[in-house]
């Protein structure tokens, strides 16, 4: 799956829980909602991490693996409604961070 991909399923995925809230909740969640969850989701992602590493018990009903896509796909959705165009600003990311580092690339 390219980046583009993962973009627009993403918005799309989203698009169907704001059917959802709209349906059982009469509006869609706010960006500070989103957020929320997002933060809910890191503390899970958190205690999996501890729990693979010995240091905390398991009661988690997901996995390691679940959970750090879901942390993906909570910041691609929430770039998106934050008109933050993703693609683009982590290609300004890695190459700032490339030239900083003195890190050549093959592209």
């Amino acid at each position: 799956m390219d980046l583009q991909e993962l973009v627009d399923r993403s918005w799309a995925i989203r698009q169907a829980y704001h059917n959802l809230e709209v349906k059982y909740h009469d509006s869609k969640w706010t960006v500070e909602e989103d957020l929320l969850a997002l933060s809910n989701d890191i503390g899970n992602f958190l205690r999996l991490v501890m729990r693979k590493q010995g240091r905390y018990y398991d009661e988690i009903p997901h996995t390691l693996e679940q959970k750090l896509s879901e942390n993906i796909w909570w910041l691609v959705e929430l770039s998106q409604r934050l008109d933050v165009d993703i693609l683009t600003e982590m290609e300004n990311f890695l190459s700032d961070k490339e030239k900083q580092l003195n890190i050549k690339t093959r592209r």
